[in-house]
């Protein structure tokens, strides 16, 4: 098989062969996976989840997946893809331990991830943009996480899906990270947008100067499971902080997990350029000219 362009399409297309070599007859043609953005809806993932590019990633407890899960999806601890670097606890692997774990999942530079959890999609973000960091852009968090597709009546269960390990090449995109000696640089220059996405009580104790405070859970619907709350009243409470998509903007949170949520709100959103500072208020705060207020 071979992947051919028609009409804009990427095909994979199998084919009948006569007795010359020649191609006489296509059949099955499938065609490649593509993600509408990066949140999906259940309907979107039940009608790919037999598709052979999709990759399905379940982020919540292990006694909970083994319980039930979405047919194909394997697990992942997300502690797995952190490690302490610089005394700092919780960071993003370096590339070569990422891509080993990434790879184990059956996971690689053509795979098309989509990522579950049970906490409006926490966990899943941070593991969106930790795939983003190393190179792969094809992937999407699940609105509603497990909670909505098992509400909804979807299937689901119990069998662990034989996993075939990949192999994953990473490609830094720096653009996606911000470090510490970068955000220093930067806040200098003072055109950057920093948002804390912490609650109001760990910001007023201390935060990074010029950081506006947007608690994580500002970006989640008042009721119900969906990841992220209605779209238009998202981008009016942004703007009213001066959050706006003409802005590069910079997220971090205690360790970058809550920090990660809000990076997807803004990708999702349209913003073009969107960073999220991996060490986040442990780094910044070992640092006695760290900047806290």
């Amino acid at each position: 098989m071979r992947p051919i362009m028609v009409y804009g399409v990427a095909r994979i297309l199998r084919y009948s062969y006569g007795g010359d070599g020649k191609i006489v007859s296509q059949r099955n043609p499938i065609t490649k996976l593509q993600l509408p953005g990066v949140i999906v809806t259940p309907e979107w993932l039940g009608n790919a989840l037999s598709h052979p590019d999709l990759r399905l990633v379940d982020l919540r407890s292990r006694e909970s997946y083994d319980d039930a899960h979405i047919p194909g999806a394997v697990w992942l601890d997300l502690k797995d893809l952190a490690g302490t670097i610089d005394g700092v606890p919780g960071m993003l692997l370096p590339p070569d331990a990422y891509a080993k774990q990434i790879g184990r999942l059956g996971i690689d530079q053509d795979s098309v991830v989509v990522l579950y959890d049970e906490n409006w999609g926490m966990p899943a973000a941070r593991v969106l943009w930790s795939l983003a960091r190393y190179g792969l852009s094809q992937a999407a968090v699940l609105t509603g996480g497990w909670d909505r597709w098992q509400e909804e009546g979807r299937s689901q269960t119990a069998e662990v899906p034989e996993m075939r390990s990949a192999h994953f090449v990473p490609q830094a995109d720096d653009s996606q990270v911000a470090e510490r000696s970068w955000l220093l640089r930067r806040l200098e220059q003072g055109d950057l947008i920093l948002i804390d996405t912490r609650a109001p009580a760990e910001y007023n104790q201390g935060h990074i100067p010029g950081s506006l405070c947007w608690d994580w859970v500002n970006g989640i619907p008042a009721h119900g499971w969906d990841t992220l709350g209605p779209e238009a009243e998202l981008r009016t409470r942004l703007a009213e902080l001066g959050v706006t998509p003409d802005r590069e903007v910079v997220t971090y949170c205690r360790s970058g997990a809550r920090a990660a949520h809000t990076y997807l709100l803004l990708r999702h959103l349209g913003f073009p350029k969107v960073r999220l500072y991996d060490g986040s208020w442990l780094e910044w705060s070992r640092y006695q000219n760290g900047g806290a207020v």
